[in-house]
């Protein structure tokens, strides 16, 4: 595995550390903005980095080749889980931040065997239950809401597309059907 795999692997299993934006003060601090603004203030950071990036051309580490020219997965996924984190609760995103975080790399690892999506899939479910499970009591709501994340994430990761990336539809198609279960 070369070092960009790596770095690559790396920052998705540093997704859930996003988590902390829940813990943080609002306002973040006397007199300061409200948390939102502060999330909304990294994202545009973030976005600008991205334009330079595509204006300029200079190379960031562990982007891959067609991201040259392209939004990074590294953008969408700061647009999803701004998106997801400004708009639901921490106990609908971290499931599936958690899953996008170890399922994504997993998958790269697996997609060419006979263990792809099989393995995915089920360890993605592990995790999802699991994770709603600190939040809410067991119930078939639960059962219900990660057995209908998992086939969502798993098949989104999947889809190629120019337009938008992975890393950001594997945190937000989930966290939809999830969240319309829990409605139910």
């Amino acid at each position: 595995m070369d070092r960009e795999a790596v770095l690559r692997r790396a920052i998705h299993l540093s997704a859930p550390l996003y988590l902390v934006y829940y813990f943080l003060p609002s306002p973040l601090w006397s007199g300061g903005p409200p948390r939102e603004v502060g999330l909304l203030a990294v994202l545009l950071i973030v976005l600008l980095v991205e334009a330079l990036r595509l204006v300029i051309g200079f190379h960031v580490p562990g982007l891959r080749g067609y991201e040259a020219t392209r939004m990074s997965a590294g953008a969408w996924a700061a647009i999803g889980l701004a998106f997801v984190m400004l708009f639901f609760p921490l106990s609908l995103v971290a499931p599936v931040v958690v899953g996008m975080a170890l399922i994504d790399p997993l998958i790269s690892v697996l997609r060419r065997t006979p263990w792809y999506p099989w393995i995915p899939l089920v360890a993605h479910f592990i995790l999802v239950l699991a994770t709603l499970l600190v939040f809410y009591a067991p119930s078939v709501q639960v059962l219900g809401a990660a057995a209908l994340a998992s086939p969502l994430a798993v098949g989104v990761e999947a889809l190629r597309s120019k337009r938008v990336d992975d890393d950001f539809l594997m945190v937000v198609v989930p966290l939809i059907g999830m969240s319309i279960v829990m409605m139910l």
